[in-house]
């Protein structure tokens, strides 16, 4: 059986309504600049990575989001001395405490995650080396995030932990 055009119509209409309305429950996350934030561009959107500078490291940072949890990347690129970054669960004011991070530079065969670095000794970069680090923040008890809102997360420098702010946006 053919359906007509005009009985498909009002069909094709709801199919993209009803998606368009609904709340999304995940997307990016993206950076606010700030104090020691500056904002580039390294996924193909403008701004859409946080730049930071400190202790001989400079760290390119993005973001996701989801309802359980967000999660960061950072590229780390060493000057010309080795560097090491302590992963631990380390406040820097408001911002929200990692619950986990793994060293994707290497992932080992059998763990496509990587190595878990969340207290364990801190990530060695060598002189003028990289690292790719993943870190969670789970969400706990918080309410879920929703498309803008903001939230401010602790990102590992070697010389201490900066607060970053991202703003949640759609996929």
């Amino acid at each position: 059986m053919r359906w007509p055009v005009s009985a498909m119509a009002p069909l094709l209409a709801i199919a993209f309504v009803v998606p368009a309305c609904s709340q999304a429950s995940r997307g990016s996350l993206s950076p606010i600049g700030g104090p020691g934030v500056a904002l580039t561009s390294t996924e193909g959107l403008p701004g859409d990575t946080a730049r930071l500078s400190g202790g001989g490291v400079t760290a390119d940072v993005t973001g996701r989001w989801s309802e359980q949890n967000e999660t960061i990347e950072i590229r780390y690129r060493a000057g010309p001395a080795v560097v090491k970054v302590a992963m631990q669960p380390n406040a820097a004011g408001d911002a929200r405490v990692a619950t986990s991070a793994w060293d994707r530079t290497r992932p080992f065969p059998g763990n496509a995650i990587g190595r878990p670095l969340l207290h364990a000794t801190p990530l060695a970069i060598a002189a003028g080396g990289e690292a790719r680090v993943q870190i969670e923040f789970a969400r706990g008890g918080d309410a879920p995030l929703t498309i803008g809102d903001t939230v401010t997360l602790a990102v590992p420098m070697p010389d201490g932990v900066y607060p970053v702010r991202f703003r949640a946006g759609r996929e």
